[in-house]
Order: structure tokens, then sequence, then C-alpha cells
């Protein structure tokens, strides 16, 4: 392996196949030619100028960046660890859903600007939760009512907060043992909305219960943390209002056999064939950062097909996050975050595993010879 920083301003790839999440083509024997941090052409017929550095993945597969939609880089290990960790798998962006406190906003910054190798990360800050709640870690839960949770959203936004995670009901085993159960009021749940909107921030949500995903959605949330109990009128509320699903299967329920893992897995199943957004997140951090490959094993198993598990951890992300304008496929005008697997993913999701070249933002970052 070989972790370096490219000096060369022009890169070509000589790529065997590129799979496009949108169409879901793949093209063989193509070059992509990257200037600086975006791509500039893909095509069988661009040839690299002089003096351009050139790889040679011609007996790879090669797909955008991945992205993975809930991490906690502050869990498992160092935050530096973490980072590099989850950017050796092949995730070139990560969102962390949490912290205790404003330092990884910092630590971020230090990242995204190259100090510290790592994915592009986008962050929400400290946990916006009650008192005693699921998310009370360290004593940061919020004890006050509305106006409280408000104030908790405004110092994440001041901070430099790029979203808000808000905590909603409690684990699996309690939502579904009690479905209408939920640990915001309403009131409560609207105020943090409200306030994110102000900032021009998105909310995600812990949220599991069937009860809580409803309140959830008529707050006005974005997206869900995680697997929910699910029955077809909420999954259709989802769908209708666009809210996004991360399912984060592979940390809630690998190895479980409960009824509580059986129907986080249906409620995946029923997400998807309603035709609500997935988005692939994985909990990094309480799955082991740099094991993310483990999720599309886990989508599998909920009835998610080969194209959509990649869909989930591109371009569905990237349109999630707003940053489908620049990342989720490789085009001219993306930036260039790419990588390379060897074997086909649509074939067999183990290949998500086989990262045998990473670039990020026009930075090969990893390159091992097939």
């Amino acid at each position: 392996m070989l972790f370096r920083s490219l000096a060369a301003q022009v890169v070509a790839i000589r790529a065997g196949r590129v799979i496009d999440p949108v169409s879901g083509r793949v093209a063989t024997a193509q070059t992509i030619l990257v200037e600086g941090n975006r791509i500039r052409a893909v095509s069988r017929d661009v040839q690299p100028p002089a003096g351009a550095a050139v790889y040679d993945l011609s007996g790879l597969t090669v797909i955008p960046g991945l992205i993975d939609a809930h991490v906690h880089l502050a869990i498992g290990g160092t935050v530096r660890d973490n980072a590099l960790a989850d950017l050796r798998a092949g995730f070139t962006t990560v969102v962390d859903l949490g912290a205790r406190t404003h330092r990884l906003l910092l630590l971020r910054d230090s990242i995204n600007a190259g100090h510290i190798p790592g994915p592009r990360v986008l962050a929400a800050g400290i946990w916006v939760a009650r008192k005693d709640g699921v998310c009370e870690f360290n004593g940061i839960g919020i004890a006050g009512g509305a106006d409280a949770f408000r104030q908790r959203v405004r110092e994440n936004i001041a901070a430099g907060a790029d979203v808000i995670k808000v905590c909603v009901t409690g684990w699996p085993a309690e939502a579904y043992t009690h479905p209408d159960a939920y640990e915001l009021p309403d009131s409560t749940l609207r105020a943090v909305v409200d306030e994110a909107r102000r900032g021009g921030r998105r909310v995600i949500a812990h949220d599991i219960s069937r009860a809580g995903v409803r309140a959830g959605v008529a707050a006005g949330i974005n997206g869900l943390a995680h697997a929910a109990f699910l029955d077809s009128a909420t999954a259709v509320l989802l769908r209708d209002r666009s809210v996004f699903l991360i399912p984060t299967l592979a940390s809630l329920t690998s190895g479980d056999t409960s009824a509580a893992a059986r129907g986080l897995i249906e409620g995946v199943r029923l997400a998807y064939r309603t035709g609500v957004r997935l988005v692939f997140g994985t909990d990094g951090g309480v799955l082991p950062h740099g094991q993310n490959a483990r999720e599309f094993l886990s989508l599998g198993l909920a009835a998610v097909p080969a194209l959509d598990q990649l869909r989930a951890a591109t371009i569905n992300a990237a349109q999630a996050l707003g940053l489908a304008d620049s990342l989720g496929t490789i085009a001219p005008g993306m930036l260039a975050d790419i990588i390379a697997l060897d074997g086909d993913p649509l074939a067999d999701g183990g290949a998500y595993e086989r990262v045998k070249f990473v670039m990020s933002r026009g930075k090969v970052l990893l390159e091992q010879r097939p």
C-alpha cells in the first residue's frame, strides 16, 4: 500500500469498467482525466496530455467515492485513526452525527483542510437530546423545554455544524416494545426543526419507534439516522415528505435474530419497496471504522438490489446532503472522488471490501496493485 498526495496537476486513470450509479450503465476501457480536484473528461477517446500521471486500473471496477452518512469519528479510536480507516475503505465523504463537544468540528476543519488525512467531513456538533434520554452522554442532555433546545441548535450552528442531529426515541428494543413512545414533546421537536431551518441546516433524527417517526415527519425532519419500525402508511408518509432513511443495519442487527431485529430489516425492505430514499450509513464507531462495507451485505438482506445499494452510497447520499452538484457520479465537472474495486459490486457485494485505489479531491491516497 502506498499513501501519498499527488503532486502532478493532471492525472489520467485508465479504468477497466466504470459504473454510472444514475443510469446503472457499465462502460469499459474508459480514461478519466482529472485536473486539480475536478474531473475534466471521461471517454474511451481521451488522450492524456504530456506529463500527466497515468494510473492503470484496467483490471478494476471504478466507481465514485462512497459516502457514509452516519459515523462518529470520536468513537472507537482516535479521530485521526478513524478518519483514515474510513478513507482507506473507499469512503471519501462522511457525516459525523453527534459528538460530546464542539472539538470535533475543529477536527473536521483540519481534515477538510488536509492537515489530517481523511475523507471530506460534514458534522452535526453536539447531540440535541433531552437529559437522561437516549443520547445523554457525559451530561450533555438538555433539561429545559423548547427554548433550551432552540439554544442548543443555535450553539451548534454558531460553532459551524453542517447538519443538526436530534434524538427522539430510544434504541430498537425499547422502540419495538413501546411503539407509541418517544422522548420529546411535539412542541420541542418542532422548535428544533424550526431553529435548524432558520439556520439553513438539515435535521437528521435518531427516531426508531413508529409513533416517533410519525412525530418527526410531522415536525419536518429531513432524515432518519437509523432503520425504524414502519407500517405501510408511515412508509408512504416518508416517501411523500421526501424524508430519507439511513438504515445502519449492520450495526443494529448483525447476528441478531430477535423480533426487533427482524422488524428493522422488514422496515428497510418496506421503505425501499415504497420508494423512500435510502442513504448509506453505518453508525461508524459502533460498527468499527474501516468496516463500513459490511453495510452493503446487510442492505442485501433487506432485499435492496445491488445497484440501489451503490446508489444509496453515492447519488442518493449526495442528493440528501445537498452535494449532488459535485459528488456521487464520475462525470466532467464533478469533484475527483474516485475509487477502484477488485471485482464487480453489482454481482458481488464483497467487492466493496477490496478497495485498491482511492482518489479524494484529486489526490491519490491509496494505490494497491491488483
